[in-house]
């Protein structure tokens, strides 16, 4: 088969094993991707389970020791009633029934210097606990808590699909940041909150098991009296000091690269495995200070959280893999060639092409760099009357729409979430849909009013 050929195979294969044979996504995603290696013209049937293997092992590189960490930290976190400490500090300062306004204020803000996935992870913590007390409002609480995080995460340096996509189109950084983090805003809350709130009323969702928790067990610290509570900042110390250690890497090596030494500093700095495995322990101490506990007993009791984030972690790799797949397929590069011909507005070029390369291959950053390496010769041939930012936002969009079953992305939220698939697609999917076009059209008004910023 061809590329397309192949992308449609995959989209009908994995629908059908998920949606009607009800397979495990795990077996489901890497048998998809196996039926598309074999059947791609462009990859040897000789070596298209070892390019499933490869597109696997990528994503467990990355996120495989962080998915077991980020399980333990959760799990000690609402054991601790530390979750429930963040939440009912938040609910006091905002004021109560506002915690998803607080979640996604904390994606926002959190994922401009930390990537996605460990955001999320952070969080996930959180939406359990603020489900705990409330009872109601879970799909809103995902959408705000994952949409705020996603929006500055595609338009808001330092993380790298901003920072590489400025870099292309000759934006400079501090006009990106600033100009990003405006045009992230309304979006994040349309999606986050107004399509949030939308979809909750019609779904009513309840969490699953994650984690080992149930929702008896996570009610049980919605019910502490507060003084039977960790303290608000040492509650934050497992979320914080992982976001500080990485952020403060990120930083000194822009600000500082210097020599070697300096140099190593800030990649140990930004290492998140190291980062999560002192949250980890941090979290583990405060589940340990609980009375009646220890660290023996902590850590005996972790068993079905660290089994839980294992099997997260390779559903996950397993999308990673069927994306790896597509991606080898060639479909991008047919693409690429057809966004090269469309006689459109450039600005609307930048947005299409980037979310089409996302839904093909579902990586954002993948996205973002590709289309903007398209876009970068015509603009440099025909200057359109706008700032170029404009175009990296357009980019920055695109990117972000449409999270599915090819996207290692989808099935992290839709897990640690404790969601089925048909759940995680009206929930998450059609979230960063929305939060992709509201932003597009935000940015157009904006670039047709303040053309040159």
């Amino acid at each position: 088969m061809g590329p397309l050929g192949c992308l449609l195979l995959g989209i009908v294969l994995l629908v059908v094993l998920l949606l009607y044979f009800r397979f495990h996504p795990f077996l489901a995603l890497v048998l998809t991707a196996a039926a598309c290696a074999l059947m791609s013209e462009r990859i040897p049937a000789a070596e298209a389970l070892s390019i499933v293997a490869e597109g696997f092992a990528a994503v467990m590189k990355q996120i495989g020791i962080l998915l077991v960490l980020a399980a333990i930290i959760g799990k000690c976190l609402v054991d601790s009633g530390a979750a429930d400490r963040i939440i009912r500090t938040f609910s006091r300062w905002l004021g109560e029934e506002r915690e998803p306004l607080a979640l996604l204020a904390s994606g926002f803000l959190l994922s401009i210097p930390v990537f996605f996935d460990t955001v999320f992870y952070l969080l996930a913590p959180l939406v359990w606990a603020s489900y705990a007390r409330r009872r109601r409002g879970y799909a809103w609480m995902i959408c705000a808590a994952g949409i705020g995080a996603a929006a500055t995460h595609a338009l808001v340096p330092p993380t790298p699909g901003p920072v590489v996509v400025a870099e292309i189109l000759g934006v400079p950084l501090l006009t990106m940041i600033l100009i990003g983090g405006v045009l992230a805003l309304v979006p994040a809350l349309v999606a986050g909150l107004g399509y949030g709130w939308w979809i909750d009323r019609r779904l009513n969702l309840e969490p699953g098991e994650v984690l080992g928790m149930d929702t008896k067990s996570l009610a049980k610290t919605a019910l502490l009296a507060e003084k039977d509570l960790p303290g608000f900042l040492v509650s934050l110390t497992p979320i914080l000091g992982p976001v500080l250690l990485i952020s403060a890497g990120t930083v000194g090596a822009l600000v500082w690269p210097g020599e070697e030494t300096p140099r190593q500093l800030w990649a140990l700095l930004q290492d998140k495995n190291l980062s999560f495995l002192l949250g980890a322990a941090a979290a583990v101490s405060l589940a340990a200070c609980r009375p009646g506990k220890g660290v023996r007993e902590v850590v005996s009791g972790l068993e079905d959280a660290v089994a839980s984030g294992a099997v997260i972690a390779f559903i996950t790799c397993g999308g990673g893999a069927f994306g790896y797949v597509l991606t080898q397929t060639g479909v991008g590069e047919v693409v690429t060639q057809a966004a090269k011909g469309w006689g459109i507005p450039l600005l609307w070029l930048a947005f299409l092409t980037a979310a089409m390369i996302r839904v093909v291959q579902g990586s954002a950053t993948v996205a973002m760099i590709t289309a903007a390496g398209i876009i970068a010769p015509a603009l440099a041939a025909s200057p359109p009357e706008i700032h170029p930012v404009y175009l990296a936002a357009a980019i920055g969009f695109g990117g972000t729409t449409t999270s599915w079953m090819n996207d290692s992305g989808f099935w992290l939220v839709g897990k640690l979430m404790g969601l089925d698939t048909s759940a995680t697609l009206k929930v998450w999917t059609m979230g960063e849909t929305v939060l992709a076009v509201s932003g597009f059209l935000w940015c157009w008004l904006l670039a047709s009013l303040f053309p040159l910023v």
